[in-house]
């Protein structure tokens, strides 16, 4: 009787312990399965989003004073389906502001602060950027490239146009109507001159990054 109960327990002891190593091995079969599954995820490097990438919108006024200025609340959103960097500084983003065939004020000349703000924008998300006009031609410290240029050959046209001198025999009077029309001319270029408030008439603006235009002109009256 006392042999029985040892072997009814041994093989208790037994079947338990057997019991256990497979539950273990199944266990780690299980987890070696997961493992075996599992496929870590990659992700490519972001690259600079590109203006077909990109949908603008800004909101401005239709109408401001003269020298009053304006400002520009442009916003961004990544329509690519990679995340992708956007620079929102100011040397990136910004407005230009024409009248007819001149430049008036293009904000990467002078650019805000900070002038370079980096960003990662996901794909459907935006982001947005700040843009202050201070209705001037140009700041008083930056002449954009264009303004210069018309100052400058306004300059050069005025000094090559021929003298009265030439046409007439009475040097000293010739001499005077030159000065004249030096003056004149002289009253004309400075419209182009740092720091003068544009004077009322239409204008147009867009949007630009990185010298690549995002927006179509908006108009806008100066009054």
């Amino acid at each position: 009787m006392v042999l029985l109960l040892a072997v009814a327990l041994l093989a208790g002891i037994s079947g338990g312990i057997l019991s256990a190593a497979v539950w273990a091995r199944d266990t780690i079969r299980a987890q070696d399965d997961q493992a075996a599954a599992h496929t870590a995820t990659t992700y490519a490097n972001p690259v600079d989003c590109t203006a077909a990438d990109l949908d603008v919108t800004f909101t401005s006024p239709d109408s401001v004073t003269a020298g009053s200025g304006m400002t520009l609340n442009v916003t961004v959103n990544n329509t690519a389906d990679e995340a992708c960097l956007l620079d929102l500084g100011g040397e990136h983003i910004g407005a230009l502001i024409t009248s007819g065939n001149q430049t008036i004020w293009e904000s990467t000349v002078c650019p805000f602060t900070p002038t370079s703000r980096r960003l990662l924008v996901s794909p459907g998300t935006a982001a947005a950027a700040t843009i202050i006009w201070d209705g001037n031609v140009a700041s008083s410290d930056c002449v954009p490239a264009a303004s210069a240029s018309a100052s400058a050959s306004a300059a050069e046209e005025a000094t090559a146009s021929p003298t009265a001198a030439e046409h007439t025999e009475e040097g000293e009077a010739a001499q005077g109507d030159e000065g004249t029309e030096a003056a004149s001319a002289g009253e004309a270029a400075p419209a182009a001159a740092s720091g003068n408030a544009a004077t009322a008439g239409t204008y147009r603006v867009r949007i630009r990054l990185d010298g690549t235009d995002l927006t179509e002109d908006r108009v806008f009256v100066i009054e």
